[in-house]
């Protein structure tokens, strides 16, 4: 099923900045009514919102004692060789796993993604049938994972709607480790490395977030917030640069913070019938057909915490 766009509330027509590729969602957190919609179901590529799934399930291993967050996860050789964002150490480099979700959060880390994989799963291939049986017990039913990271590869799908699905379950299941989903930044061996989603330092009420960026899919969002009692989910697909994105996102939540919109369906009836190729951005992002995935991170030695919930060792 496929919702139509609309917005009209305090005098705003919200639209997603391009027209032809623009999915978005804002959920009810409490009841999972639709409070917004615009191509809720269509496949994009995920990029890093991926790694909502990866600390899903590390985290789920902590609640069932087969981790702990003081766990050391060790980045193998292939660990390291993930292309960009990377942390970019030595292989054998170990890391808390409380501090290598922070740095896969903060900074989109693809070679810490991999290694909290392999920590968890024993490799990478495990791990993503995990992520795609959870994503099956979840009802994200338009979804399929390929990786640990979201490194782009054109099987690994999702939607808008999906995406509200796991944002939801990791509130429900790791509410309180929500920290992790917010902090402003982290410093590693005396650089400090910042999120790049501007909401997480200035939007009241923000309680957990994950910016994705890959060539195919354009800026992406999940993110909640709570306000006044009322807790929205969203999700912003395919946005031309991360500034849009930040402006849309923030009308989205400030739309439905402020109850200025009324319920036209629930997340529980609207579903993908199967996986589906992606809308694939890359010749009008990049110019080209490959992926562009940043800059490496070349850094080394501890990990500690500038966030708003600095580490305790």
């Amino acid at each position: 099923m496929k919702l139509s766009s609309f917005l009209v509330a305090t005098g705003l027509i919200l639209m997603a900045a391009s027209a032809r590729a623009s999915p978005l969602l804002l959920v009810d957190a409490s009841s999972g009514d639709i409070l917004v919609a615009q191509e809720a179901t269509r496949s994009w590529h995920p990029a890093s919102l991926t790694k909502l799934m990866t600390a899903h399930l590390a985290l789920t291993a902590v609640r069932s004692g087969r981790l702990t967050m003081d766990t050391s996860i060790v980045l193998s050789a292939r660990a390291v060789a993930q292309a960009p964002s990377k942390l970019g150490v030595p292989p054998g480099t170990s890391l808390r796993l409380e501090d290598a979700l922070l740095v896969m959060m903060v900074r989109s880390a693809n070679d810490v993604a991999v290694a909290i994989a392999e920590a968890v799963s024993g490799n990478e291939a495990a791990f993503v049938a995990a992520m795609n049986g959870e994503a099956r017990r979840l009802g994200m039913s338009g979804t399929r994972f390929v990786n640990a990271s979201g490194l782009h590869h054109d099987r690994q799908v999702t939607n808008a709607r999906d995406m509200a699905v796991l944002m939801l379950a990791v509130l429900s299941h790791h509410g309180d480790r929500a920290e992790l989903f917010r902090t402003s930044a982290v410093t590693v061996n005396g650089r400090m490395l910042k999120n790049t989603n501007k909401l997480v330092e200035d939007y009241a009420g923000l309680e957990a977030t994950k910016t994705g960026y890959v060539c195919a899919s354009g800026f992406n969002v999940a993110i909640s917030a709570v306000r006044g009692g009322r807790r929205v989910v969203g999700v912003v697909l395919g946005s031309p640069d991360a500034a849009t994105r930040t402006r849309i996102t923030r009308e989205l939540l400030d739309t439905g913070l402020t109850g200025a919109t009324s319920p036209v369906g629930n997340l529980r009836t609207v579903k993908a019938d199967t996986p589906a190729p992606g809308t694939d951005l890359r010749r009008r992002k990049c110019g080209r057909q490959g992926p562009v995935i940043g800059t490496p991170i070349v850094v080394g030695g501890d990990v500690k915490s500038a966030g708003p919930s600095p580490l305790r060792r």
